[in-house]
Order: C-alpha cells, then structure tokens, then sequence
C-alpha cells in the first residue's frame, strides 16, 4: 500500500479563510460541516483530525531526516573528491556514507525506480507511516485502537533512527571535519589554467 501525504481533513467547524494576492489581503468565515447522512459526531472528527495531523509531522520529520543525510553525504563526498589520493580522508568519507545510508535506508525505501519496485523492495518506515494515513483518514469514523498501536510502534521506530542520526552528525561529522582540517584539505581547489 502506498503512504498518503494529502494533508488531513478539517474536521467540522468554524474557521476563516485568507488569501493574500497582489499586496491586498481578504478574510472570509468558512465553514466546515459533515456529511448529514453520517452519524460520527465532531468529537470522532477531531480525534482523527488530531491523529492525521501527528502522522503529518513525524513523516515530515522523517523527510527532513532523508533530505540531511542526503546533503551531508554530497558534502563528505565532494570533500573525498577534491581530497583524491589521501586515503584517511576517502575511508573517513566512506564509513560516514555506510553510517548515513544506513539511517537512511530505514527511513526510506532508496531502491524503488519504478511503480513495479515495491513488489521487490518492501517500504520503510516513512512509507508505512504515510500509509497508516491512508487508513486514518480514509473514512468516516475515529482512528482505532490499532491504528494508535501501529502509529506508536512506527514513531518509535522512526524517533530510534532520527536518534541515530543525530549520534552520527554529532559525533561522526565532527571528526570528519576534524580529520578534513588535519589533513590541510583545500575548501576550493581551482584547475591550472588550459587544463579541463
């Protein structure tokens, strides 16, 4: 099953729109009521409401997560790059790369290329996560007890990898940084002129 990153629904309520455009701003009341042929009352509402939005944030925290690794990775790698032939700082680069890969690949399935590739790689936790809204939101009724069990089994599991990461980029990279320095490795390294 594919995870849902549509933002939740409001639940019934009183709310107010604004759009800003053009320097001007206008604010109209809206608002939201449910289904009248569907008995789940605004309370349900709100409690699913409350759970899609949780959902939300630890995803986004989990992206956020993906999107660092990524950064710090290309950083480490263009370091190594420009370190060419200065092995302490290539196996520095690379075991930090199988540190960062290994939060990552937790986090995110990197193998899937095409709409087939879940069948072979299964989903990670972002996914499973993202899915969990899926059934959350998709209907009419407050989130079940399993699906609060399942949402905490997956946090956790999440907040445990995000724990990783944060040992890695404080411990990790600041070694790095330290060995990049001891070794007197240029920031910039510019070519001899005629030379591409």
């Amino acid at each position: 099953m594919g995870g849902v990153t549509r933002g939740p629904v409001l639940p019934p309520g009183s709310y107010q729109v604004r759009l800003t455009a053009g320097g001007r701003t206008l604010t109209q009341p809206l608002e939201v009521r449910k289904d009248p042929r569907v008995a789940t009352s605004d309370e349900d509402y709100r409690k699913q409401y409350d759970l899609l939005v949780k959902i939300r944030d630890k995803v986004t925290q989990a992206h956020d997560a993906i999107t660092r690794i990524r950064e710090t990775r290309e950083q480490a790698t263009g370091v190594a790059e420009r370190a060419k032939g200065n092995k302490a700082i290539a196996d520095a680069a690379e075991a930090l790369d199988r540190r960062l890969t290994a939060v990552e690949e937790e986090l995110y399935q990197t193998k899937n290329q095409s709409s087939q590739d879940p069948l072979n790689f299964p989903i990670r936790l972002n996914n499973k996560l993202a899915a969990l809204a899926g059934v959350v939101g998709g209907g009419d009724a407050p989130p079940t007890d399993q699906s609060y069990a399942v949402y905490e089994d997956l946090t956790a599991k999440i907040d445990a990898q995000l724990a990783r990461l944060r040992q890695v980029v404080d411990t990790d990279v600041p070694a790095f940084n330290a060995l990049v320095r001891e070794q007197n490795v240029p920031a910039v390294v510019i070519k001899p002129a005629g030379k591409e």
